[in-house]
């Protein structure tokens, strides 16, 4: 989709700069490449494709827009000033501190923002013989302890932990997970 928005955006600054340019140039500098271009445009099948041109690439550019999400960005006070830190950023660093744990196959994790606090919705893959509850409180605090010593962030309200699949053989014991403990 970028490269569409650069094309579009692209064509339409060439156009605008050649039919200025021979304007321009036909008015002031030659006046039979002036009538020239003032003849050519009137052409309907010329007049046409210039508006078709310009107007695919206004589409272009307006189809390279959509779908692009703005950051939004949560800000904290700091002893020298406003500090923001995008939500992209915290849920990368929620994600990563997820993978620590063994038992974690996978996770995402969602920002629910109120006025005064924070919530952290994570949805995890855990590898079968794991003590989910016990997983559970111990990603919990560490998510919540990182995020508070990491990156400043104390309005943390709830984190909320919702295990979407549990992959692997029920029967075999879970490897102990280090980061657990």
């Amino acid at each position: 989709m970028k490269a569409r928005s650069g094309l579009g955006g692209f064509l339409t600054t060439l156009i605008l700069l050649l039919v200025g340019g021979l304007l321009i140039y036909g008015n002031l500098i030659n006046r039979e490449v002036g009538d020239t271009v003032a003849n050519m445009l009137v052409m309907p099948w010329v007049g046409a494709a210039l508006g078709a041109v310009m107007i695919l690439s206004v589409f272009l550019q307006w189809f390279g827009r959509m779908g692009r999400k703005k950051d939004v960005f949560i800000d904290f006070e700091s002893e020298d000033g406003s500090v923001g830190i995008s939500t992209k950023a915290i849920q990368d660093f929620i994600e990563r501190v997820g993978k620590e744990f063994a038992a974690v196959k996978s996770i995402d994790s969602e920002l629910i923002r109120d006025k005064n606090a924070l919530d952290i919705a994570i949805g995890v893959r855990v590898i079968s013989g794991n003590k989910i509850p016990e997983l559970s409180q111990v990603l919990q605090q560490r998510i919540r302890e990182s995020v508070r010593e990491s990156l400043g962030l104390d309005e943390i309200r709830n984190i909320t932990i919702k295990v979407q699949e549990i992959i692997g053989d029920p029967g075999k014991p879970a490897e102990e997970d280090p980061a657990a403990e």
